[in-house]
């Protein structure tokens, strides 16, 4: 089968093995900026692919596992302490969830012992300095991040989408991945549906009216390329932490950012988060046969994070992010954020 690479700084790496042209396109247009075989003695995640039209079929050692009736694979896992093995066998619908589901959440768990913490969050740069965006799924930190990147010029650079690598320093590490496109992105920056195709903006449409439909039960993004959506914009691989802002929504009319003392940071409240986003990943484990999961497995591997994240309170700069509750698109809300948060990365929140 071949073997396609990915680095991710050396605090983890990737190795897909497959002959699925599917599954590489996937992956390597998912993970792009971070090609590369990972340094010897990096924690690693394998995963071996083969693509099915009948996953449902009988394989011995295999769990069955189904997402909304339509995605359906087979899997087999098994958690070391520097390696997770994971082996699949499903159909190409598949393919999404076994990244979010499998994947990611492996290479969260393995950056972890390296001491580095797969935030849930975006992250913008300006002049070397990071603003992390945090918040629970919903809040708004794509859009925020975005309206950053389309109103603040040419200086501020793609760093996270979705997750970004907290490590000492304090310093952030990019994790990039293709953008999560959802509609109501586009009422607040129409300027980027020129960016899409005819076919992508009538998907964006439809998947947005089935999630408001469903009423937020299902949420099927668009995906793009960070070069597809953010043309000519550089990638800052590394920066200094600058600060970390929690989003929050308020009854103000316009955005606010609101300093947050040490003793009042909501550290559980980011553990919780992070790890609602691994739900699926911990029933996948405890699921499996033969997994190599330890009862302690995940005290021990949230124990890792609170420790990471216990850090950051004490050397980084903490705020609330106030962002209108149910606001209508504001063209002025992305020049407000600018002010607001402009002074912060440039000052390293000093």
């Amino acid at each position: 089968m071949g073997r396609h690479p990915f680095d991710f700084h050396g605090a983890a790496g990737f190795v897909l093995d497959t002959d699925d042209p599917v599954a590489v396109g996937f992956f390597d247009s998912e993970y792009r900026t971070a090609r590369g075989d990972p340094a010897p003695g990096t924690p690693s995640v394998t995963l071996t692919w083969r693509r099915t039209l009948a996953p449902c079929l009988s394989a011995p050692g295999y769990r069955l596992h189904v997402h909304k009736l339509l995605a359906r694979w087979r899997y087999r896992i098994h958690l070391g302490e520097a390696e997770i093995t994971l082996e699949a066998i499903g159909n190409r619908l598949a393919l999404p969830m076994v990244h979010h589901m499998l994947v990611h959440p492996s290479l969260r768990y393995l950056a972890s012992r390296r001491g580095a913490l797969l935030l849930h969050g975006a992250a913008v740069v300006l002049g070397g300095r990071s603003l992390v965006l945090t918040g629970p799924g919903g809040m708004g930190k794509t859009t925020v991040s975005a309206l950053l990147l389309a109103r603040g010029g040419p200086d501020w650079r793609l760093h996270a989408d979705d997750y970004v690598f907290l490590a000492d320093g304090p310093q952030t590490l990019a994790y990039l991945t293709r953008s999560h496109l959802y509609r109501s992105l586009l009422d607040w920056l129409p300027d980027l549906a020129p960016r899409l195709t005819p076919w992508e903006r009538l998907r964006l449409d439809t998947l947005g009216r089935i999630r408001g439909w469903s009423r937020e039960g299902i949420k099927w993004p668009v995906r793009l390329t960070q070069d597809r959506l953010w043309p000519g914009r550089e990638v800052a691989q590394r920066a200094d932490l600058a600060a970390i802002l929690v989003l929050r929504r308020s009854l103000g009319a316009q955005p606010a950012v609101t300093p947050i003392p040490k003793d009042s940071v909501p550290g559980e409240d980011l553990l919780e988060m992070n790890f609602f986003e691994a739900r699926h990943f911990q029933q996948l484990v405890e699921a499996a046969p033969g997994s190599g999961a330890g009862p302690d497995w995940l005290e021990a591997w949230r124990q890792r994070e609170e420790r990471i994240l216990d850090a950051r309170r004490n050397d980084t700069p903490f705020y609330w992010l106030d962002l209108p509750a149910g606001s209508r698109p504001d063209p002025s809300i992305g020049e407000q954020l600018v002010d607001l948060l402009e002074p912060i990365a440039r000052s390293g929140g000093g």
